[in-house]
């Protein structure tokens, strides 16, 4: 809800003693939920507005400075914790999703049928525990390292999307942050604790439905019947090699809702991993390299994509999705200055490693057309 005009001019009171400290205020504005203070420092920038910004941060408000036309603004948002809430949104998209990944799973696997058999829609149950478990993880991993800098981050929106729309039954998830990252090591922790908690999983998953994998007859014919070819990533075939059982001639992998969570889960955190805006590897790379580094490094991977694009033309649409939507540049961070440590920087480079592992030029394919 948003703040009204008496509630604004009593957080502006609030700051206003932390600000006047460092400068004169000349005039109090409101945009939305946002109070704009113009200002004269008394004192170099450099110096005061760090401060400015640490008294601010104590009384729960965060504060953007700007220097446009000759004036000095500071833009302050409230950040204080809000009244608890039931999320009934995150809860209604969550069950959606869960009915949605469980049809779609079951449509993929029988097809029509199950309009004639609605209990064919329970097989779907297994696929949809597994990806909703990556899924979880994955975004949990981003909430609690939110929570842990104290930044204003939501519970997970998960998005439904059922057959035919997608054969996953989902477009994922994600949580939305109220306040900019104030430095490069909380721009890492939050954007590396998504993929990483993810990664888990979906690997034991993987193992376990490969392990449990049975074998079906190799169609030999053209037109025997339509069916859909998920890529190898290099885990996949690493994992594949470890634990699945030798395959007999003639006979492929039959795909089993464990493989196919896991398989989904590896590419979630392969999209996710791309080091460009806003996406869980842009946090990493522009916090491991800084702006201008990753810069080159996103818009070298965009050429990239529109290359494979001649590959799968998936790719040519998520390149368009990352220009116009997720942008490839990515904003700066409160402090830009500080490295990371030597710890963060080796999870850091571990977390390239993994998008390398799961990275798959062709993620489907359709034969027996």
């Amino acid at each position: 809800m948003a703040a009204n005009q008496a509630e604004l001019q009593k957080m502006g009171q609030l700051i206003y003693p932390q600000i006047a400290e460092f400068a004169d205020v000349t005039a109090v504005y409101h945009r939305g939920e946002d109070i704009i203070f113009k200002i004269n420092p008394k004192i170099p920038t450099d110096i005061w507005i760090e401060a400015a910004r640490k008294a601010c941060l104590e009384k729960g408000f965060w504060v953007q400075y700007h220097h446009k036309q000759g004036m000095h603004l500071l833009v302050a948002k409230d950040i204080r914790p809000k009244e608890k809430r039931t999320p009934w949104l995150n809860i209604i998209l969550a069950v959606l999703t869960i009915v949605s990944m469980t049809i779609t799973y079951a449509f993929f696997e029988h097809g029509m049928d199950v309009l004639n058999n609605p209990e064919l829609i329970l097989s779907g149950v297994s696929f949809m525990a597994s990806l909703m478990c990556i899924l979880t993880f994955h975004e949990f991993g981003h909430y609690f390292a939110g929570r842990k800098h104290k930044a204003d981050v939501s519970l997970p929106y998960f998005i439904p999307a059922p057959y035919p729309v997608t054969i996953f039954g989902t477009l994922g998830a994600f949580i939305k942050s109220k306040t900019p990252f104030k430095n490069r090591t909380e721009l890492f922790d939050v954007g590396v604790a998504g993929p990483l908690a993810g990664f888990i999983p979906a690997v034991l998953i993987l193992t376990y439905g490969l392990a449990t994998a049975g074998f079906e007859p190799s169609p030999t014919v053209a037109g025997e019947g339509a069916y859909v070819v998920f890529g190898d990533s290099l885990i996949l075939i690493l994992l594949q090699n470890l634990v699945s059982p030798p395959i007999p001639e003639g006979y492929h992998i039959l795909l089993n809702p464990f493989i196919y969570a896991g398989w989904v889960g590896l590419f979630v955190t392969m999209m996710n991993l791309l080091p460009m805006g806003q996406l869980d590897g842009g946090h990493i790379i522009y916090a491991l390299v800084g702006k201008k580094i990753h810069k080159y490094i996103a818009n070298i991977v965009l050429v990239i994509l529109l290359a494979l694009g001649f590959v799968w033309t998936g790719w040519i649409f998520w390149a368009a999705l990352v220009t116009f939507i997720i942008k490839v540049k990515h904003p700066p961070t409160m402090n830009d200055v500080t490295p990371l440590d030597r710890r963060r920087k080796i999870i850091g480079w571990i977390a390239v490693g993994i998008f390398i592992l799961t990275f798959v030029p062709m993620p489907f394919k359709v034969e027996g057309l």
